[in-house]
């Protein structure tokens, strides 16, 4: 029987009152354990020298501080993890670009976040994440793409990615792994007032990967604009269909692929844009901390009659000082011909072949 008189009901009452204390420490220390968050602070630091023969409209070398990142764009972010229990949790991920040589912000719109900014919601059934993000494409060729996505400024990979800078806007994007099937699938709403359809998303994927063989396909269908600067403006259907596969031999690993997009016209303009993109490459582990890569990228541009091609040959070399830090080089040449030789965007100089020279230091953190 529980007293509640004297000195030692007052004991007794001190006593209770800590056995409740500790009964609720413990159900919420429970629940903590249940629903565990973790913030991580990531980043790379690229820093290196570029030299382009023929960089110049004289046609002289241009040696400049790649301070964007030759071989890897310069970036930090934040990626966060609540585990909800079960097999489940929800993640975000805000990811920003910055020029390494000033510590300018990288993006040409005011954008901090322009890199990534997603948050998103997972389980044994796959994961969704919604918002700024990689494009289906990128993240299809990533397992055949012979620098892994590597001289994003040099190769052709960042324009067989589509999307701006390889990245979709309203996005979202799911993924799941059942074995060694990976199957995408994304859907971005265009915003148009009135329409469903215009400027919108639609795109859908399959990766087979194994320790030796590797391939993939998708399909990606964009609503686009006739202008981008008109008021009102029809919408036409961009379609791009993309496949590739990879081989690994020992230390060897043979890759290529295959991408074309067609933009759809009004029929009062002279036939639809076709971009083909042609590429393949090959791997070797020298060492486990040398690596040799070696690529060629062929692009074919038609434009209402009127054709463009460049070709990008590329060799770089990587040498790991540490799981994080390596040192990397590269040789490479790019060559114009049709109206790609005058394109300003695509060749700033103007000179139908190039040659670049590359090295420097990537770190990550």
């Amino acid at each position: 029987m529980l007293k509640t008189g004297g000195a030692g009901g007052g004991a007794c009452r001190i006593g209770l009152w800590r056995s409740l204390a500790a009964m609720t420490l413990l159900g919420l220390s429970g629940g903590v354990a249940h629903a565990q968050s973790s913030v991580t602070l990531y980043g790379s630091l690229d820093g290196g020298l570029r030299n382009l023969v023929n960089g110049t409209k004289a046609g002289g070398a241009a040696l400049t501080m790649a301070s964007n990142g030759v071989f890897k764009s310069n970036r930090w972010g934040f990626f966060g993890v609540e585990d909800l229990g079960g097999g489940y949790f929800v993640r975000f991920d805000l990811e920003a670009g910055y020029i390494l040589s000033t510590g300018a912000n990288s993006s040409t719109t005011n954008q901090l976040f322009q890199r990534n900014s997603t948050v998103g919601f997972g389980g044994p059934f796959g994961q969704v994440d919604i918002g700024h993000q990689f494009t289906l494409q990128h993240r299809l060729i990533r397992d055949f793409e012979p620098f892994n996505l590597r001289y994003l400024g040099i190769t052709e990979a960042a324009a067989i990615s589509g999307g701006t800078s390889g990245r979709d806007d309203n996005a979202i994007h799911y993924h799941g792994d059942f074995g060694p099937w990976t199957a995408r699938a994304v859907y971005a709403p265009g915003g148009i007032a009135g329409s469903l359809a215009s400027g919108t998303m639609l795109a859908g994927g399959l990766n087979y990967h194994t320790k030796m063989f590797k391939f993939g396909a998708g399909y990606t269908h964009r609503s686009n604009p006739l202008s981008t600067t008109a008021a009102t403006t029809p919408y036409f259907a961009n379609n791009q269909y993309t496949a590739g596969g990879a081989v690994s031999l020992g230390p060897v690993e043979v890759m290529g692929g295959y991408s074309l997009a067609m933009q759809s016209v009004p029929s009062t303009v002279h036939g639809a844009t076709r971009n083909q993109y042609l590429w393949g490459g090959m791997r070797y582990e020298a060492t486990p901390f040398l690596n040799v890569t070696a690529a060629y990228y062929d692009n074919k541009n038609s434009t209402a009659g009127v054709d463009g091609r460049k070709d990008v040959a590329i060799l770089g070399v990587t040498y790991a000082l540490s799981k994080r830090t390596l040192l990397y080089a590269d040789i490479d040449y790019t060559h114009f011909t049709g109206v790609y030789v005058s394109n300003a965007t695509l060749n700033p100089s103007g000179h139908e072949k190039q040659t670049g020279v590359s090295f420097g230091m990537n770190h990550d953190f």
